[in-house]
């Protein structure tokens, strides 16, 4: 509440005097039906700090909503949109507790407000139309400097023109390894979380690492990518690393694998130009250390130049040469933290501010006074601007 009295403050500053004692008129005269006017011997002669505090005392949780409604009643548009916006920012305050094994997902994901959605795209389109406006020269100039100039945001689609794709590949049982039980509540979870960020999911369960190569090579080739605007793909298994490369093992034996560089290659410029200059989101779920008793086939992964790898970013569950970690009951635990922060965050923070998010989280998780420390990381992060999901819109 404190910090939304001191929005409320900022903005009624920047009323002038005459401006200021329309807003109180309103206020005690009846902001709407359903909203009990403050009485007028309370705020008639109240400076900007008292009517906030008289609000707050009125209206409680609502007092910035209200005050929104004030602003918009008053023909402020400008002031209104602006309190809004900071009001979304802030409002939801966000748990940092440490996620326990009786972790239960959220019952449903915080929606986007549209002027959160709006100020955002209104930012972007300024810097191009400032851009636009740049002479020959001067741009000569700028494109050294900031080369996201032109746009520093991805522009989503329109939720009705558009279809969001995602693939989801979970290993769970496998034939000379041992069960990823739990894994079944990461399958759950994710797929309840992409579909409440507006993606139809293809989900496939117990591949081996032919029949992962296949589905993201065919995935890839998709025509519906033509009309999204993004993707994710999110694998989960037992994972290594061969040749100093990582590797996610099929659901045969430890000698059956696929190596995550492929995904890259699968999902570049050449073989998914669908997707090129949209934003691809990779998620991970594997351990990373060495693999042994595997036989290294004589022919290397596929690569391609890192120049058509544009607009990727892929986010593993922990660092080279160490494991992740998983609860037999309720799933692992980086999938619980990435379902968890963007569940409450993705409707005002972007994809990398989630991912720091779930990384803080994570770095200060001890599992189970075993002094066992988990920290995920990002790899091979080629995007090129900010690109947040806008769930609800």
């Amino acid at each position: 509440m404190d910090t939304t009295k001191k929005l409320m403050i900022d903005t009624l500053e920047e009323l002038v005097d005459k401006d200021l004692k329309v807003f109180i008129w309103h206020l005690w005269n009846g902001v709407g039906s359903d909203i009990e006017p403050i009485s007028r011997r309370k705020i008639e002669n109240a400076d900007r700090y008292e009517v906030v505090d008289k609000m707050v005392q009125q209206y409680s949780d609502n007092a910035g909503t209200i005050a929104v409604k004030v602003l918009q009643n008053m023909q402020q548009k400008d002031h209104a949109q602006n309190l809004e916006f900071r009001l979304a920012e802030v409002e939801q305050p966000e748990q940092e507790e440490p996620i326990q094994s009786d972790w239960i997902r959220p019952q449903s994901i915080v929606l986007c407000k549209q002027v959160f959605k709006d100020k955002i795209l209104k930012r972007n389109e300024a810097k191009y139309l400032c851009f636009n406006e740049l002479s020959l020269f001067q741009f000569s100039l700028q494109k050294h400097i900031n080369t996201n100039l032109i746009s520093n945001v991805y522009i989503p689609k329109d939720a009705y023109q558009r279809k969001r794709l995602a693939l989801l590949i979970t290993n769970i049982q496998f034939q000379r390894l041992n069960n990823r039980d739990g894994a079944e509540k990461d399958e759950e979870n994710m797929e309840w979380l992409l579909e409440a960020l507006g993606y139809r999911v293809e989900k496939y369960t117990n591949l081996t690492g032919k029949e992962i190569d296949a589905a993201v090579r065919n995935f890839a080739a998709r025509s519906d990518h033509k009309d999204s605007d993004s993707t994710f793909v999110v694998l989960m298994s037992h994972g290594g690393r061969i040749g100093n490369k990582d590797v996610i093992l099929g659901a045969s034996d430890s000698s059956d694998y696929f190596f995550v560089d492929d995904i890259f290659t699968h999902l570049n410029s050449v073989n998914c130009p669908a997707l090129i200059d949209k934003p691809k989101i990779i998620l991970i779920q594997a351990s990373r250390g060495e693999c042994s008793d595997v036989y290294v086939q004589d022919k290397a992964p596929e690569s391609d130049s890192t120049v058509y790898r544009k607009d990727m970013v892929c986010f593993m569950s922990c660092l080279p040469n160490s494991n992740s970690y998983r609860n037999h009951n309720s799933g692992s635990y980086f999938i619980m933290y990435i379902v968890d922060v963007f569940s409450k965050c993705a409707h005002n923070k972007d994809i990398m501010e989630l991912f720091t998010k779930v990384i803080s989280r994570m770095e200060k998780h001890d599992l189970a006074n075993r002094n066992v420390h988990m920290l995920p990381c990002i790899e091979n992060n080629t995007l090129r601007r900010k690109f947040y999901l806008f769930p609800g819109l």
